[in-house]
C-alpha cells in the first residue's frame, strides 16, 4: 500500500504510512456499508486529507494517491460499496479527482456493478439557518450554517481572519447542529464579541470568498482537522442561495481622502499635526486606505490584530519610510486610532482595549522593519507602494513580481530586487546552467530569460509576456518552464 503513494511513505515512514491508510480506509468502508450519507462524506474527506497530513501539497501527488489507493481499491472490490465510494469521491473531489473517479465508476457500471440508491442523496442537503459571531473591531468572525438530510441536521462552521484579505483559518462540521449554534451564539465569555442571525445568502457571501482564497494559497497553514472538512465545506456552500445582484457598499478613494482630511482637522490629531504635519498625514493615509481595502469596510475599521498586521506586515514589507516618518509613527498612529474609535462610537472599554495593544506593536516595529527579509520584500514594492495605494492592486502586482523572480533564500547572497543589475544576477544564477535552445549561447539564453522576467516585472496587464504566462499557468505549467518557453523553449526534463 505504501508504494502506491511514495510521498506519504517518504514523510512518515513506510510502515506508519501503511497503518494510517489501512486504518482510515477501514473506517471509510464501514461508513459506506452503513449507508449514512453524512458519515460517508466525513470519512471520505478524512481519507482525502491523508496527503496533507503527510506534508504533501502537490496536486499531482494527491491525485496519484486517490488513483492508486482509493480508486484502485474500489475497482478491486467489484462491489456496490466500491461504486458508492467512487460516487462519494465524485461528489467531494476536485475536478481532476472527479474525472478519475467517474472513469473508474464507468468501468464498474459497464460490468453491471452499480452503487446503492442512498448514494444519490450525497450532497443534496437542505440549508436551514445561519449565524455569525464577530468581534466589534472587525478582526475576525465565525460563520455557521445548518443543513439537513431529511430530519437529520448537521452544521458547518468556518472561522475567518479579517486582518488581511478575508481568509478561512478553520473549518468544522458538527453532527449536533443545535449544540454548535449555541456555542456560536454564546458570547458571555467575551465582552467584545457579538452574535447575530444572518440570512443564508449572506452566509454564503461571508464563507465562499475566504474559502476560495484559502485554497489558492500554496500552504495556508491549515490544521489536519480543517483540511479534512474542506471538501464538505465546498459542497455545503454551493447549496446556499447566491446573491447574483449583490454589490457591497464600496468606499472610493475620494471617501478615503475625505476621511483622512477629517482626521487631520480633528482635535484628536492636533498635537500630532503640530509636531509633524506631513508625517501625520502619511500615517493617516496608510491606516485609512488599508482599513477600507475590502468592499464594504469603512475607512476606520481596525482592531488590535489588524493594527498589528498593518504595522508589522503591510508597512514593514511594502513601504519605504523616511526617518521622520519612522520617528513620528507612535503619536500619529495613536491619534488616528483614537479618532477611528470615536468615528465608530466605540465605548471607553473598547477604545482602551485598542490603545493598550499599540505599545506591543510599536516595540516590535523597528526590529521588523530592519529585518533583511522585510527589506527584500520592500524591493518588490518599489515604484508601486505609497501611503494611499490600493492594497488589492499592490498585493496582486507584488505577487506577480514574486512570480517573475522568487524571493531569495534567507541564507543566500543578499540581493536588492529593485535593482535591475541584481535581478539580472538572480536570473543568471537560475538559468545559467540550463541547456539553451538551439542556435543560442548560454549567455544569449540568460539575456532572453532576463528579458522575460523584466516584462513580467512591469505593472501593465496587457504586455504579451504576462498574458502568455497567465495562459500557461492555467494549463498547469510551472514558473521555471514558463520562463524557459517564453525565452526560447521548454526547460529540459
Amino acid at each position: 500500500m505504501g508504494a502506491a503513494f511514495a510521498g506519504v511513505g517518504d514523510t512518515l515512514g513506510r510502515g506508519e504510512a501503511d497503518a494510517i491508510v489501512q486504518r482510515v480506509l477501514s473506517t471509510l468502508w464501514g461508513a459506506i456499508a452503513a449507508g449514512d450519507p453524512l458519515r460517508a462524506e466525513l470519512e471520505t474527506s478524512t481519507t482525502l486529507a491523508i496527503p496533507h497530513v503527510a506534508g504533501q501539497r502537490d496536486p499531482a501527488e494527491i491525485e496519484s494517491f486517490v488513483s492508486t489507493v482509493l480508486v484502485s481499491e474500489a475497482i478491486r472490490r467489484q462491489t456496490p460499496d466500491g461504486a458508492a465510494m467512487l460516487r462519494t469521491l465524485m461528489a467531494l473531489g476536485t475536478p481532476a479527482i472527479r474525472k478519475i473517479a467517474s472513469r473508474a465508476l464507468g468501468e464498474l457500471t459497464g460490468g453491471g456493478i452499480y452503487p446503492p440508491e442512498w448514494v444519490t442523496e450525497i450532497g443534496k442537503v437542505t440549508p436551514g439557518q445561519a449565524w455569525r459571531r464577530y468581534d466589534v473591531f472587525g478582526d475576525d468572525e465565525t460563520v455557521a450554517a445548518t443543513f439537513s438530510y431529511g430530519e437529520t441536521e448537521h452544521a458547518l462552521v468556518m472561522q475567518v481572519d479579517l486582518t488581511g484579505f478575508p481568509i478561512t483559518t478553520a473549518i468544522g462540521v458538527a453532527s449536533n447542529a443545535a449544540s454548535l449554534l449555541e456555542a456560536v451564539k454564546h458570547i458571555d465569555d467575551d465582552e467584545f464579541d457579538r452574535a447575530e442571525q444572518i440570512d443564508l445568502t449572506e452566509a454564503r457571501r461571508r464563507m465562499e470568498e475566504p474559502l476560495a482564497r484559502c485554497e489558492e494559497e500554496s500552504d495556508p497553514g491549515l490544521s489536519a482537522d480543517t483540511v479534512a472538512y474542506l471538501p464538505i465545506a465546498r459542497t455545503r456552500i454551493r447549496r446556499l442561495p447566491a446573491e447574483p445582484f449583490y454589490v457591497p457598499a464600496d468606499f472610493t478613494d475620494a471617501d478615503r481622502a475625505a476621511a483622512a482630511d477629517d482626521f487631520m482637522k480633528s482635535p484628536l490629531a492636533a498635537e500630532a499635526v503640530a509636531a509633524d504635519e506631513e508625517s501625520t498625514r502619511f500615517w493617516a493615509e496608510v491606516l485609512t486606505w488599508y482599513s477600507s481595502r475590502i468592499s464594504g469596510e469603512p475607512p476606520t475599521q481596525v482592531g488590535p490584530r489588524k493594527l498589528a498586521h498593518i504595522l508589522l506586515g503591510h508597512v514593514v514589507s511594502a513601504l519605504t519610510l523616511s526617518p521622520a516618518q519612522r520617528q513620528h509613527r507612535e503619536p500619529a498612529v495613536t491619534a488616528w486610532v483614537r479618532w477611528s474609535a470615536e468615528q465608530r462610537s466605540l465605548d471607553e472599554a473598547q477604545t482602551s482595549h485598542l490603545i493598550e495593544r499599540l505599545p506591543d506593536a510599536f516595540s516590535q516595529f523597528d526590529e521588523a522593519y530592519d529585518d533583511p527579509r522585510s527589506a527584500t520584500l520592500r524591493g518588490y514594492a518599489v515604484g508601486l507602494a505609497a501611503s494611499d495605494v490600493d492594497v488589492s492592486w499592490l498585493t496582486a502586482h507584488v505577487g506577480r513580481r514574486i512570480f517573475a523572480l522568487p524571493i531569495p533564500a534567507p541564507d543566500g547572497e543578499r540581493r536588492d530586487v529593485s535593482d535591475p543589475a541584481d535581478r539580472r544576477a538572480m536570473v543568471e544564477a537560475e538559468f545559467g546552467s540550463c541547456t539553451p535552445p538551439a542556435g543560442m549561447t548560454s549567455e544569449q539564453f540568460v539575456d532572453a530569460a532576463f528579458g522575460v522576467v523584466e516584462e513580467l516585472w512591469r505593472t501593465d496587464d496587457l504586455n504579451p509576456a504576462y498574458r502568455a504566462a497567465s495562459a500557461m499557468m492555467l494549463d498547469g505549467v510551472g514558473r521555471h518552464d514558463i520562463i524557459h518557453r517564453l525565452a526560447g523553449e521548454p526547460a529540459p526534463r
